[in-house]
């Protein structure tokens, strides 16, 4: 993600570092967690002015400037381009392990209203009986609402559900505070100290005993 952030801004005038950008975008989300709004994408109606201004937030902190329009165009084309993502290789052999279980899945994320289309192009709807979206929502991570209820659609007790995510506020900490088991996704071993970690998607079946 950076490097599409850092290509897009260098291309519309921005003199930008690595480490620069993942500062102001770190910052940028900061300062969205902090202005205390529950649905930080504005919803399904306000999600382009949302973006339009978090992208201008990172590049005020980098050199004052505003994203243009074309920038903007290109970043938004890019991202709602199915081509543009990657499945990690552990996904579907993970989800047809605890489907064969008999599970039921559901996905939880913090993300705009273009997230199923995308699942569905990727080819991973089919395995979800409920995909919640903050931007749909109206509610995201950590907020205790949106665990909740994704378990009420999946007809489950909080204390019957586990929750696996990357983020440790959002995903572990809030999973928790929810009543929810959760596994902390460390890919780059960030937790090491945490006991609830895992770092691939392949651990979680061992983790269930199935």
């Amino acid at each position: 993600m950076e490097e599409v952030y850092a290509r897009e801004l260098a291309a519309d005038g921005a003199s930008i570092s690595p480490d620069e950008l993942a500062g102001a975008l770190a910052n940028a989300w900061v300062q969205v967690r902090e202005s205390g709004a529950a649905d930080r994408y504005g919803g399904v109606r306000g999600e382009p002015e949302f973006w339009r201004a978090f992208l201008n937030r990172v590049r005020g902190e980098l050199d004052g400037g505003v994203v243009s329009e074309s920038a903007f165009g290109r970043l938004a084309s890019h991202f709602r381009n199915p081509s543009s993502w990657a499945v990690y290789p552990d996904v579907g052999p993970t989800l047809r392990r605890l489907e064969q279980a008999g599970l039921r899945l559901a996905v939880v994320s913090n993300w705009d209203s273009h997230l199923p289309a995308l699942l569905s192009a990727l080819e991973l709807a089919p395995r979800f009986e409920a995909v919640l979206v903050s931007a749909i929502e109206e509610t995201g991570k950590p907020d205790p609402e949106i665990f909740r209820r994704a378990c009420r659609r999946l007809a489950v007790a909080s204390v019957e559900a586990l929750h696996v995510g990357d983020s440790l506020r959002e995903d572990y900490e809030g999973a928790r505070a929810a009543g929810l088991a959760a596994l902390l996704l460390d890919r780059e071993g960030r937790h090491g100290s945490l006991p609830d970690r895992i770092e691939t998607l392949t651990e979680v079946a061992a983790r269930l005993g199935i």
